[in-house]
């Protein structure tokens, strides 16, 4: 393969810890008692609207999640002491793509601000572009993604693959007729939808089968 797409969340970094945090101080500032069990790693993956009815699926006041985005916004998207990891083995992975000339893209829903603090933070400069759920006028999903990376760059689909830890990213690869990884690591306890839909998955430990991918037939 020459083109690797990654998602950003649950794939090369595990940020569940700070974002429940950031969710729990925006209930909080927002006067809005959830139930702190919902606040696992569970509910990572979606959109803030999602993962807002993940944790408190009872919350229809439109006023409130507004103000519980707004809140989580302040705390997340600036935050100096992010306590995100990159899961091991990653940062090496993509600097021995990018030395042997791989095109390297991240497809994440994560809006601009954080994913590019985020990229800084580790040193994670080598990326030929980033997709962001704003990168452009309007929301995009991950299947609008992949699609106009592969337009914009003029990619071939039979040497390009996507590496994510949801099954929503595997199945938006699939049906842009890209490679679909699925990463066994990142959130969500049953993989089960995640194996179903990839076109193979790997471990953490196995992040070297993704360098010996062959052009697919």
């Amino acid at each position: 393969m020459n083109n690797y797409i990654f998602d950003l969340d649950g794939t090369i970094v595990n940020s569940s810890k700070e974002v429940l945090l950031c969710f729990k101080k925006a209930f909080e500032k927002t006067g809005y008692k959830v139930d702190e069990a919902r606040l696992t790693s569970n509910v990572i993956g979606p959109p803030l609207r999602g993962i807002i009815s993940l944790i408190a699926p009872e919350l229809q006041d439109e006023k409130i999640i507004e103000s519980v985005i707004h809140n989580f916004r302040q705390f997340y998207d600036y935050d100096e002491n992010d306590i995100t990891e990159m899961y091991e083995g990653m940062h090496e992975l993509l600097l021995r793509l990018k030395s042997s000339g791989k095109k390297l893209f991240v497809a994440t829903f994560k809006p601009k601000i954080p994913t590019f603090r985020i990229l800084k933070k580790f040193g994670l400069d080598m990326f030929d572009d980033v997709y962001t759920i704003d990168k452009f006028e309007k929301h995009i999903t991950k299947e609008e993604m992949i699609s106009d990376i592969l337009s914009r760059y003029s990619l071939d689909k039979n040497e390009t693959v996507m590496l994510g830890d949801a099954p929503s990213d595997v199945i938006a690869a699939k049906n842009c007729s890209v490679t679909a990884a699925g990463a066994l690591w990142g959130y969500g306890e049953d993989k089960t939808p995640l194996i179903q839909n990839a076109d193979f998955c790997i471990t953490l430990e196995e992040l070297d089968k993704l360098e010996g991918l062959a052009h697919r037939v």
